[in-house]
């Protein structure tokens, strides 16, 4: 399928609101490099529990994993898909989480955004990407039939942010390289609406940090992960090159505030309580506490997933 499979960093270690390690871990993606592979084996020597987590396109399905057995290795899955026996291990207990759930209304708030540059001001942004696993995964092809069809037929401002390299140009869309979080940040929060083309997007944070930013979405109605925000307080779903256009123009014309539905409804302490009452069922000698968080191991770089795209 020529899925780079070595394309995200594995392991996130789960802790206490106060910053306490837990003794489990979460697999996030397959575990294929020489530096992966020895960290894994460290993590089992300490004595550490595992639970896999889709945050990489399919994984661990078919054509998205390595040669590993992750049904064995993983107790427990947080998963994001509409049909998870398509993908997942059959044995286990699931829980519909995904890590963009942990996104924090705190920090992704409107009131904290800036106005971006006039040249980075747009009414409609995709946020693509320049390698070519974020290209696959952010579905630029039907990004770019869409946003030419949306440009040509509408004259909204459209914005293309971490264009993918070499790209052909299409009329009446800008495009930018890769901003810096919170740069991103205050552009989407100047947007009236984010278009989420892709399909193989297990965990797409820019999705929910949109929402947080009360920016309607307008998502392919086939994406594996994030599919569960979308609904009548958050934006519409669209099928394809066809009815793109109209579900942009019926997002715009709605007049949703998606902030509030997020807030209620997701965040680092309802999804760390859904995550930790799944571990609960596994390990009984956790400590008392309201809920968990997910913190990047210290093979990885040390950042917050809420602040991960």
């Amino acid at each position: 399928m020529g899925v780079d499979l070595a394309a995200g960093a594995p392991f996130l270690r789960v802790t206490g609101p106060g910053g306490g390690v837990l003794p489990w871990v979460l697999v996030r993606a397959p575990v294929v490099t020489h530096s992966q592979h020895t960290r894994l084996s460290e993590l089992a020597g300490e004595g550490c529990r595992f639970a896999g987590a889709t945050s990489h396109q399919g994984f661990p399905g078919a054509g998205y994993r390595d040669e590993r057995d992750y049904g064995l290795l993983c107790e427990a899955w947080l998963h994001c898909f509409r049909r998870p026996d398509r993908f997942l291990p059959t044995a286990g207990p699931r829980a519909l989480v995904s890590e963009s759930d942990f996104t924090d209304p705190l920090r992704v708030n409107p009131a904290l955004a800036a106005v971006p540059p006039p040249e980075l001001v747009a009414d409609v942004v995709h946020v693509s990407g320049r390698e070519p696993w974020r290209q696959r995964a952010k579905n630029w092809p039907l990004a770019a039939r869409c946003l030419s069809r949306l440009a040509r037929e509408t004259g909204l401002r459209i914005l293309v942010v971490d264009a993918p390299p070499g790209a052909a140009e299409i009329p009446g869309v800008r495009v930018t390289g890769p901003l810096p979080w919170r740069l991103l940040l205050d552009v989407v929060a100047g947007a009236r609406a984010l278009f989420v083309p892709a399909v193989e997007d297990a965990s797409p944070r820019v999705l929910a940090e949109a929402l947080c930013l009360d920016v309607p979405v307008v998502v392919n109605r086939a994406i594996l992960g994030g599919w569960h925000y979308v609904n009548s307080f958050t934006g519409v779903f669209f099928d394809g090159e066809e009815d793109a256009v109209a579900a942009v123009e019926r997002v715009l014309a709605s007049g949703r505030r998606p902030r509030a539905w997020f807030t209620a409804h997701h965040g680092p302490v309802r999804a760390g309580a859904r995550v930790l009452g799944l571990l609960r069922t596994l390990d009984a000698a956790l400590p008392d506490l309201t809920h968990v968080l997910l913190t990047a191991d210290r093979g990885s770089p040390r950042r917050s997933v809420s602040a991960t795209h």
